[in-house]
C-alpha cells in the first residue's frame, strides 16, 4: 500500500468530484518503469540500505519524485528481504556494549581498540571478528539483505499495479462507500469478511444488490489507521465483478468537504485477487453437470444457475449453491448442498438457515454430514433432502415444484 505523500500528488478535483489520475503506459514511464525495475536487480544480496541510497541517485531532483517513489514501492512490497546473522543482534550487541567505551585506537584515557574488544567478543561467541560486523545491527530494516525479486514483472504490468494502489488508495479516507454489484457475489462478501468491513446489504432485484460500507472516516468507526488500510486492501476485489458501480463519500486532507469519487466496471484498473472456482467440491460439479446432460431443449422447465442470489442474515448472509428458475411462470427454488464439513462450520451454517427462514430453500444434505440424525430436520427451511452417493435429480425437481415461490420483485411489479 501506498503512504499518503505517495497518493496525494495522484489526486484531481473537478468540482464536487475527485479522481485519482492514472499514469499512462507511454514511452516515458515505461521507460522509467523498466529502469527501476533493472535498478532493484542489480542490488540482490545487497542491503536495503543500499537500495535506499541508489534509489536517491535515481530520483536526483526529479520533479516527479511522488511517481519514482511510488513506482519503486510497488517494486519494494515484491521483494523479500531478510539475513541470518551468526548470533542474535541483540545479544551480540549486549556483549559488546558491556565492555566500556572503545576507541579506534588506544590513548591514555581509554586503553581499549574497536578492534580488541570486537576479537574478544568474536572468540565468546565462537564466530570470526567480520562476522561481528555483519551481524551487529542485523536486525535493522536497513541492513536486511535483498533476497529476492518475486515473479517476474513486466514494465506496463507495474503501472498497472502503481495506478490500482492510487486508486484504492483515495479510501483511507472514505466516510462511506456504495456499491451495486450484479454478479460475483460470493467474491464480493468473500473479501468483505476477510477484512472484516462493517457493512450492510441492501437487495434491489432483480438487478443485484447494493452493499454500504462503513469508511474510516465513518463516525462509526474506531481505529480509523487500521481499519483504513483493511478498507483500501478491498478495492480489488470489485474488479472481479462483470457488472458493478462504486460511489463514496472521501475527504483527503486538506480538502474542507467530502467530494465524491466514482468508479465502474468501465474502469482500466486490473485486479490482483484471485477469483473463487466456478464450484466449491465436486459435488457441486457433478450436480450441475448431470443437470445439464439430463434436461436440455424442449424437455427443460427449469434453469439452473449458479450462486445467484443473497440472502441476508443479520450482519452475514447466505449464497445458495445454486438457484432453479421456472421458464415459464419465474418461480424460483435455492438449493444448497451440504456435504462433509467440520461440525463447528456446520452448526455456523444451521445457525444461519433458522435465522433465513426461507420456504425456498432446499438442503441437500450428504447422509454422513458430520452432525446429529435429525437435526437437519428441525431448521425451517422448504424442504431436507438426503442422499447417500449424489443427489437424485428427480427428487430434487420434485421438491423444487413444492417449494419454488414467485420472487416478491415479480408480485409487486404485476401489482
Amino acid at each position: 500500500m501506498l503512504k499518503s505523500d505517495l497518493i496525494l500528488p495522484r489526486l484531481k478535483k473537478r468540482k464536487e468530484d475527485i479522481i485519482p489520475l492514472a499514469l499512462p503506459a507511454d514511452y516515458h514511464y515505461l521507460a522509467m518503469a523498466n529502469e527501476l525495475t533493472q535498478l532493484v536487480r542489480t542490488y540482490i544480496g545487497r542491503t536495503r540500505g543500499e537500495l535506499a541510497e541508489a534509489l536517491r541517485a535515481y530520483e536526483g531532483d526529479s520533479v516527479e519524485y511522488p511517481i519514482i517513489r511510488g513506482l519503486f514501492n510497488v517494486l519494494e512490497n515484491r521483494c523479500q528481504f531478510g539475513n541470518t546473522p551468526a548470533v542474535d543482534p541483540v545479544k551480540l550487541r549486549t556483549a559488546l556494549f558491556e565492555k566500556g567505551p572503545v576507541t579506534l585506537k588506544p590513548d591514555l584515557l581509554t586503553t581499549t581498540s574497536r578492534l580488541q574488544v570486537v576479537t574478544e567478543t568474536a572468540a565468546q561467541f565462537g564466530i570470526l571478528p567480520n562476522e561481528v560486523e555483519v551481524a551487529l545491527f542485523a536486525d535493522l530494516a536497513e541492513e536486511r539483505i535483498l533476497l529476492g525479486f518475486g515473479e517476474p514483472v513486466t514494465p506496463g504490468d507495474l503501472i498497472a499495479r502503481y495506478n490500482l494502489e492510487v486508486a484504492r488508495g483515495l479510501l483511507y479516507w472514505a466516510r462511506d462507500v456504495q456499491i451495486t454489484v450484479h454478479d460475483t457475489y460470493k467474491d464480493v462478501f468473500r473479501y468483505i469478511k476477510l477484512f472484516k468491513l462493517m457493512h450492510t446489504v441492501h437487495p434491489i432485484l432483480p438487478q443485484g444488490y447494493q452493499i454500504s460500507l462503513h469508511g474510516p472516516i465513518s463516525p462509526f468507526v474506531k481505529s480509523t489507521i487500521r481499519y483504513g488500510l483493511q478498507f483500501a486492501k478491498f478495492l480489488p476485489a470489485m474488479l472481479l465483478c462483470k457488472s458493478w458501480q462504486m460511489v463514496a463519500d472521501v475527504q483527503p486532507p486538506a480538502t474542507h468537504r467530502p467530494l465524491r469519487y466514482t468508479l465502474d466496471d468501465q474502469t482500466a484498473l486490473r485486479t490482483h485477487f484471485k477469483a473463487s472456482k466456478l464450484f466449491d467440491s465436486k459435488l457441486e460439479a457433478d450436480f450441475a453437470t448431470e443437470f445439464e446432460a439430463k434436461y436440455t431443449g424442449a424437455k427443460r422447465q427449469w434453469e439452473l444457475v449458479r450462486e445467484d442470489e443473497v440472502i441476508v442474515v443479520g450482519d452475514t448472509v447466505i449464497i445458495p449453491d445454486f438457484s432453479f428458475t421456472h421458464r415459464k411462470d419465474g418461480r424460483r427454488a435455492l438449493i444448497e448442498i451440504i456435504g462433509f464439513w467440520h461440525p463447528h462450520y456446520l452448526q455456523r451454517k444451521l445457525s444461519k438457515i433458522r435465522q433465513a427462514q426461507r420456504e425456498d430453500l432446499i438442503l441437500l444434505v450428504y447422509e454422513s454430514a458430520n452432525v446429529a440424525e435429525g437435526v437437519f430436520e428441525t431448521v425451517e427451511a422448504g424442504e431436507v433432502l438426503t442422499f447417500t452417493n449424489k443427489p437424485v435429480l428427480k427428487q430434487v425437481l420434485a421438491a423444487v415444484e413444492r417449494c419454488a415461490r414467485v420472487p416478491s420483485y415479480m408480485v409487486n411489479s404485476k401489482e
